[in-house]
């Protein structure tokens, strides 16, 4: 690596703006973050002192999902802030846990492990929304709160399974970057510090494990929503369901699929711009920065849903808007009438 950077790396006429440089993501995301998190103080707060009694369940299941959705906003603005080198599948994590001298690979698992607290969030609120749907006759009814916990406890284990393939892997980091400097001849010399770390791609029994581990939870997600909304379906035809209980039970279901599917949608872009540095092979350091700062916005995304999706919080952010811009028409109103 040094040879490279001493010969070849010199010979390099790249030139990258501002955007493109470590200090603007370190920067920006620390900016980032101290806006969106009082955005997620009013979603906590809306939750925990504005949800009614008919929510006591779900509430928890808002919270439970809106609270990892934060600790992901956090890792990718604060404590980790990955600094990508795609299409080289190398990275460098200039965050708070730098200076705490964590490696980039350790930090790289414990992001996995924030996805993986995601995941089992949503199958949880997804699943909360399916045992009120279906009926007692059907066999997932019969499904315990302990089973419950069980469920949750493996969920979240499968999912940290990214984890293993990036904690085993046992090819040397010198050759690895080397290798993908085939790829990426020219890249901002923060890839030769010591805080850079590659990561093999290459099918064996544990990545094999990450994947099918992926897919089971992608389908244990789509089935708890399409099976879920056939019983929805089904339940606003039966005629001894009140108008009230049928308008809750859809209010709940769209409350839900916005709240996971809100931030999801937020990453189209970002899930865009990699596809097409991967297939060009161009590195676009600048827009991959922007995409690490479209990832760290998902916690305000699923706030936003939150407060337009469920009533009770939509009515008191809308009284709270109304209540402090009033203030300001009553005063001025006083002073014309004391102009007078």
């Amino acid at each position: 690596m040094n040879e490279y950077y001493t010969t070849n790396y010199t010979k390099c006429n790249s030139s990258f703006t501002i955007f493109a440089t470590p200090e603007f993501l370190s920067i920006s995301s620390k900016i980032e973050f101290s806006i969106i998190l009082p955005i997620n103080f009013l979603g906590f707060y809306c939750i925990i002192f504005h949800s009614p009694k008919y929510m006591t369940t779900f509430k928890w299941h808002l919270f439970h999902l809106q609270f990892w959705f934060l600790m992901l906003t956090t890792f990718y603005s604060l404590l980790t802030t990955p600094f990508q080198f795609y299409p080289a599948q190398v990275r460098c994590y200039i965050g708070l846990f730098k200076y705490l001298d964590i490696s980039s690979q350790y930090q790289m698992c414990i992001v996995h492990f924030v996805y993986s607290g995601i995941a089992t969030a949503a199958i949880a609120l997804f699943e909360n929304r399916h045992k009120h749907l279906v009926p007692s006759t059907d066999v997932f009814y019969q499904i315990r709160d302990q089973h419950r916990i069980l469920i949750g406890i493996f969920n979240f284990f499968a999912g940290a399974t990214n984890s293993i393939p990036v904690l085993l892997q046992e090819e040397s980091q010198e050759l690895l970057k080397l290798k993908y400097l085939e790829i990426l001849p020219c890249p901002i010399d923060l890839y030769f510090n010591s805080c850079s770390f590659a990561v093999v791609k290459q099918f064996d029994i544990w990545s094999g494990l990450a994947y099918f581990t992926n897919i089971m939870i992608a389908i244990e997600i789509i089935f708890l929503i399409v099976h879920s909304f056939i019983y929805l379906r089904k339940s606003q035809m039966v005629s001894t369901f009140s108008v009230r209980t049928k308008q809750l039970q859809k209010a709940f279901f769209k409350a839900a699929l916005a709240q996971a599917s809100s931030p999801i949608l937020v990453l189209a872009v970002p899930v865009f711009l990699v596809a097409y540095v991967n297939s060009t092979r161009y590195y676009l350091q600048g827009l991959i920065n922007v995409c690490i700062l479209f990832i760290s916005a998902n916690s305000a995304i699923s706030t936003f849903s939150l407060l337009l999706f469920n009533s009770p919080y939509r009515i008191f952010f809308k009284n709270l808007l109304i209540s402090r811009s009033t203030p300001d028409i009553f005063n001025s109103r006083v002073a014309v009438i004391s102009s007078l």
